[in-house]
């Protein structure tokens, strides 16, 4: 009986402990969620502030585009617009923001005048990509990407016969681009090409001259045909005070014996890229915003997420 008594006892014990270790894993587990939830609150309210820091950025640069237009139609990098918004503290960590001319690149939708191929453009494109170490005949997939007709431009072009035979299949656009990115789609180009490309080309709708004060060097050489690096550098260095002309610019003496041609420069822009970080606690956001410039009616064309990372 006493041996039964003592069975009983034991059972109760094991019993208690057992409740006892449930509920201490129920507690935990509770515990744990509930970090989880304020973990994952606390970040999305972080992200939702870095964002209307974001927006205020944007404010800002329309702001100082804005008043630079007041000041004249010819831009330059002594511009205030052209100078970068240091770290700045803000409640609940920093931002910092910069604008860079797009014009100063090359538009990509440019390839097309009017519905048809504008020759001086492409040429200019080819002129880059070689400059880069690509395969010029790229601009002769990227301009069939674009036109309107279904017939390949030979012997390197590409139309819907190419791109409906791939895994997936998809056709070309037949429009003006809507976003550089739609590079990573035409014929012949890796995404290793498109990082080497991306810093000299942009699109925007319609027609955008090359700002000559803006250019690099780089594009600058695209200009016409064997401007050597030296000849190049020597026409980004003469622009130290912005052309007010592109007849100035065409007859400064660093630039008078290189072949260019006034077709398609200008020395104002429309078009320009805001780049901008906000970093609060482990929340950190980088986003690009394409502003254009139109008298007043200042808009943001496009906006996108660079990178957001939460530690």
């Amino acid at each position: 009986m006493r041996s039964l008594h003592q069975a009983q006892r034991g059972i109760a014990l094991i019993t208690v402990m057992l409740i006892l270790a449930i509920a201490t894993v129920a507690v935990v587990s509770m515990s744990s969620a509930r970090q989880l939830d304020m973990r994952r609150t606390e970040n999305q309210l972080r992200s939702a502030q870095a964002w209307e820091y974001a927006y205020g950025l944007e404010s800002w640069a329309i702001g100082q585009l804005a008043a630079d237009a007041k000041a004249g139609e010819v831009d330059g990098l002594d511009d205030t617009w052209s100078k970068p918004l240091a770290r700045t503290s803000v409640t609940g960590g920093t931002m910092q923001a910069g604008i860079e001319d797009l014009q100063g690149r090359i538009n990509l939708n440019n390839l097309l005048v009017e519905g048809k191929v504008s020759a001086p453009d492409v040429r200019r494109l080819e002129r880059l990509l070689a400059l880069l170490k690509l395969k010029a005949d790229l601009a002769q997939a990227i301009t069939d990407w674009i036109d309107a007709d279904m017939d390949a431009i030979y012997p390197h072009g590409a139309e819907d016969e190419t791109y409906t035979r791939l895994k997936p299949g998809y056709r070309a656009a037949n429009r003006q681009f809507a976003d550089v990115s739609e590079l990573l789609l035409v014929q012949g180009m890796t995404r290793e090409t498109y990082l080497t490309l991306l810093p000299y080309v942009y699109a925007v709708d319609g027609y955008a001259p090359l700002n000559v004060n803006t250019a690099s060097a780089t594009v600058l050489r695209c200009l016409a045909d064997d401007i050597s690096a030296d000849q190049a550098e020597s026409i980004f260095r003469a622009r130290g005070k912005p052309f007010e002309k592109v007849a100035e610019f065409l007859k400064d003496e660093a630039v008078a014996d290189a072949g260019i041609g006034k077709y398609g420069l200008g020395v104002g822009s429309q078009n320009f890229l805001l780049q901008g970080q906000i970093d609060m606690g482990k929340t950190h956001l980088q986003f690009e915003s394409q502003l254009q410039r139109d008298g007043g009616g200042d808009r943001i064309l496009k906006r996108q997420r660079v990178g957001l990372a939460h530690g």
